[in-house]
């Protein structure tokens, strides 16, 4: 009978998280993770079939950190939270950000970012500022919105970018005037309709993996998730 390791699958991805956290995710291999436990690679390979199921784990737990952040209060406002957490995360948390970000692990980041969409969606029903807004224009808002706050979070060292990036005042007052300004330009741009609306809907459907499915538990409008599915992973 083999000997019990005496680390557990937490133990691994601790120290497969904190590897990352530190050096980013292409650092992520068998015999860093060893280092880090103070093992041999045998606790790897023991709870996780290969690396890919270490690496999609790492994967999982950073996605809890980035949610974790978009949850927050930082204003008292939901809309404005969201994108404000989006972009703490990506300053707090540089290397789980490009972990998210980057092309690795499709298929489980584009779950994992169709639920957070749909999280984020279930999270602002009610909202008093959307009530002007049919479903395709608060999700056209919340889509160029997360764009925006995708675009902040990923370009932090150019222009009033870095400014943004690095100051949470600032990152409060333009997330505010920003979102604010989306809601009432959508309010007075009518929704997508005809040809221009059936042709926008073929096009998001082809750009959308096959077997991509959202929770059906996600109560969010169709073109919302169409829309997010075809460019992940941003959240807003």
């Amino acid at each position: 009978m083999p000997r019990k390791s005496k680390f557990s699958a937490e133990d691994v991805v601790q120290a497969a998280v904190a590897l990352v956290r530190q050096n980013g995710l292409a650092a992520l291999s068998a015999p860093a993770v060893a280092t880090q436990l103070g093992a041999s690679t045998m606790p790897i390979y023991s709870h996780f079939k290969n690396m890919q199921a270490l690496e999609d784990a790492v994967v999982e737990r950073a996605w809890g950190r980035f949610r974790y952040h978009q949850d927050q209060h930082y204003t008292g406002d939901r809309w404005i939270d969201q994108a404000v957490g989006y972009i703490r995360f990506a300053r707090e948390e540089p290397h789980l950000f490009k972990c998210l970000t980057d092309g690795r692990n499709e298929a489980l980041k584009a779950e994992l970012n169709r639920r957070q969409w749909a999280r984020l969606g279930d999270a602002l029903e009610g909202y008093a500022p959307f009530q002007t807004l049919d479903a395709h224009q608060i999700a056209r808002a919340r889509y160029v919105r997360a764009m925006l706050s995708h675009g902040i979070a990923s370009s932090a060292k150019i222009g009033l970018n870095k400014l943004v990036f690095e100051d949470d005042e600032l990152l409060v007052l333009f997330m505010a005037d920003v979102s604010k300004a989306l809601l009432i330009g959508f309010e007075q741009v009518p929704p997508l309709a005809g040809e221009a609306r059936r042709l926008m809907e073929e096009r998001v459907k082809a750009a959308v993996p096959k077997k991509a499915t959202v929770p059906k538990k996600a109560a969010v409008p169709k073109m919302a998730v169409a829309l997010q599915q075809a460019a992940v992973p941003k959240p807003e």
